[in-house]
């Protein structure tokens, strides 16, 4: 009786400790949140040049920016760098590895040279073997209104680790130095035609195609880069070893960039600029087509240029005020609105000949007859899908959504066929 009367007092005393604790708690926490949490990862520069290369394949998670040249899809993975797909058969795409490039928002390609955003540099990677990428040059400290991960100069965030937990809280917790907390139910919001030139006996020179969502540009031998507020430009005559030349202010609000024959076509919060390419190394502006705040982007063919203007609480506007708007650009010096059709929630705009792509976001993919811009002919809606981007050439349709990335066979505009389906990992 003595040692079950021990283990039972032992027992007791755990009881009654554990409720005081609780007690306690009670008296103390405020609530209970479930978080991701994102805990930065310091390297050098050095360290992360180093291993700028082509690893294994990851499971795509948050896609930013899409590229074609070739029979290669790039996709770059926001803030982290750029998945390579084997694309030869467009219904069963081959993810073939992964570039690390820390950062990185943007690329544009010119022959066997892909051009890349990596903190303030640009980095130029060999992609002659796609399956054996790595970096060729760093041009550095040239994007000047880029959102940087430093931490000094000598210290870079390379990434983050994360990790899930649940926080019992007081209402003045806060994130260590660094970390940064996503409640799990908004994980989701976690953190630019190929061309022909040259001389007698001269290889062509290709350029890749980019979606109405990108901010690089590489044409004549030049790449453009457009930030927040400006617009820089870079020589890339040696294709991998560019050379800064300048930077034009723009103004804020700077979005997108669609290169056009000898124009290039900026989408802005407040509106659409035109500059010319007669001097290549100083595009100059045209004109400028106004309207009120919304994001933006801009496709252009040789006489009307198409803007989507969203709405929304960060573009402004009331989300009903959504339009796609066609611009007469026949004097390229006045544009002027021929029409607007009312969207639901448009992003970005694909134009192949007369066909009219207008990713509509919650409403699905429309593809349009456009052979009367003042009076689109709907020919198909896409439902079931949330498309934010889209590059369509020769055919075929990539479409970027939020769960996945679709590639369609249009070549017959009334029997459009989804070709293959890539989900993401997020």
């Amino acid at each position: 009786m003595k040692k079950f009367y021990a283990a039972f007092s032992c027992l007791s005393l755990l009881a009654i400790f554990v409720v005081f604790i609780q007690g306690c708690l009670k008296d103390t926490v405020e609530g209970e949140q479930r978080y991701t949490i994102y805990t930065p990862i310091f390297k050098t520069l050095q360290e992360v040049r180093s291993e700028v290369a082509l690893s294994a394949p990851i499971t795509v998670g948050y896609p930013g920016k899409i590229y074609i040249k070739g029979d290669y899809l790039f996709v770059t993975e926001i803030g982290r760098g750029i998945h390579v797909f084997d694309n030869i058969n467009p219904s069963s795409p081959n993810n073939i590895g992964f570039i690390k490039v820390p950062s990185n928002m943007d690329v544009a390609v010119k022959n066997n040279a892909l051009y890349a955003d990596m903190y303030k540099d640009l980095i130029t990677i060999d992609i002659t073997d796609p399956k054996n990428a790595k970096l060729k040059t760093v041009t550095e400290d040239v994007f000047t209104d880029k959102y940087i991960w430093y931490l000094n100069k000598d210290k870079v965030i390379a990434g983050y680790e994360k990790r899930d937990t649940v926080v019992y809280s007081t209402k003045d917790a806060v994130p260590k130095p660094g970390e940064r907390w996503i409640e799990f139910d908004n994980v989701s919001q976690s953190f630019g035609t190929a061309s022909t030139d040259g001389g007698f006996f001269a290889a062509p020179t290709v350029y890749g195609t980019g979606g109405s969502m990108a901010r690089f540009a590489a044409l004549q031998d030049r790449l453009y880069t457009v930030g927040n507020t400006s617009l820089g430009v870079f020589n890339i005559a040696d294709d991998y070893n560019p050379s800064f030349v300048t930077r034009k202010n723009l103004g804020w609000g700077i979005e997108t960039i669609f290169p056009f024959k000898n124009n290039l076509f900026v989408g802005t919060t407040t509106g659409v600029k035109i500059l010319s390419l007669s001097n290549p190394d100083n595009p100059a502006e045209l004109a400028t087509y106004e309207h009120f705040r919304r994001c933006d982007p801009v496709v252009a063919n040789d006489n009307y240029a198409f803007s989507t203007l969203r709405a929304g609480v960060a573009c402004g506007g009331n989300p009903i005020e959504s339009s796609l708007h066609i611009l007469s650009i026949e004097n390229i010096t006045n544009p002027k609105l021929v029409k607007s059709y009312n969207m639901e929630n448009p992003y970005g705009v694909g134009l192949d000949g007369n066909t009219l792509f207008v990713c509509d976001g919650t409403a699905g993919l429309k593809v349009y007859d456009a052979s009367d811009v003042t009076n689109l002919k709907l020919l198909n809606t896409i439902k079931n899908i949330e498309p934010t981007d889209i590059i369509a050439i020769n055919g075929l349709a990539i479409v970027v959504d939020k769960n996945a990335i679709y590639q369609y066979d249009y070549k017959n505009i009334n029997n459009i066929k989804l070709l293959s389906t890539t989900k993401l990992n997020k």
